[in-house]
């Protein structure tokens, strides 16, 4: 039957690629929706479908694949940006991309997909393929530590985020800086710091520094919170409090 073979042979899938490969087929219609009665077939949400048919049955889709299904423009970023490159710190429930779409989070097979409006931005990006043949863009890992120090919180908080660093290699501080010429002072602030415990493997020049620090304003900055209980551990030349001491925090990134 044409309808085993293609849920034999396609994962996740949309509905519009169905309808390409049954046009105008009530009967196939029909059948896919008893798939997804009998749960031979998952729906992630209207018009996204995931096999259990076949070799995919027991198998657990790709979330990255998921979320393209859904929204075939995302971009990943924050933590998913992060495990994508390579650098992933905590095992984390959620995929979060990038989109001109307005859609809403949703959550399928336990996994969590956070979406966030690009609202115009002109993103770096990059597209990298993994060892399973998928392709997938992504923020590159400039904008992604720039991302990342924007929102300390989607990052999974400044030990997930410091971890995850620790693993990124052959960064461009200076475009890294340039990336944040017009973020508020904090992000320059946390990213300064940032840069200058990296210095050395990162190969940070002296004047990136100097430009990031002489952008600040009087300060004080925050790398966590500016609420109780606030960060109180100062760093002079940042104007900037960290959650935890420097040198415990430093090593979240070196070691």
């Amino acid at each position: 039957m044409a309808i085993r073979e293609f849920l034999g042979a396609r994962q996740v899938f949309t509905a519009e690629e169905f309808a390409a490969r049954f046009p105008g087929s009530q009967t196939d219609r029909n059948l896919l929706s008893r798939a997804v009665a009998n749960g031979a077939v998952d729906k992630v949400r209207r018009g996204t479908y995931v096999s259990k048919t076949g070799r995919f049955a027991g198998l657990t889709a790709d979330p990255f694949d998921v979320a393209l299904a859904v929204v075939p423009d995302a971009v990943f970023c924050h933590t998913s940006a992060l495990r994508l490159l390579g650098a992933e710190h905590n095992l984390t429930r959620l995929v979060q991309f990038y989109t001109a779409a307005g859609i809403n989070t949703f959550t399928y097979d336990g996994i969590s997909y956070r979406p966030y409006r690009s609202q115009g931005r002109r993103l770096v990006t990059q597209d990298i393929l993994t060892p399973t043949g998928h392709g997938y863009r992504l923020t590159n890992k400039e904008q992604t530590l720039v991302d990342c120090m924007t929102n300390v919180a989607a990052a999974g908080g400044p030990d997930n985020l410091l971890h995850a660093l620790a693993s990124l290699t052959r960064l461009d501080a200076g475009w890294a800086a340039s990336l944040a010429a017009n973020a508020a002072h904090s992000v320059r602030a946390r990213l300064g710091w940032t840069l200058e415990v990296e210095r050395d493997r990162w190969r940070v020049p002296g004047e990136t520094l100097a430009t990031l620090a002489g952008s600040l304003g009087a300060g004080p900055y925050y790398f966590w919170s500016a609420s109780a209980p606030r960060d109180r551990h100062w760093v002079k030349r940042w104007k900037l409090y960290l959650p935890h001491p420097q040198q415990e925090m430093a090593s979240w990134l070196t070691n």
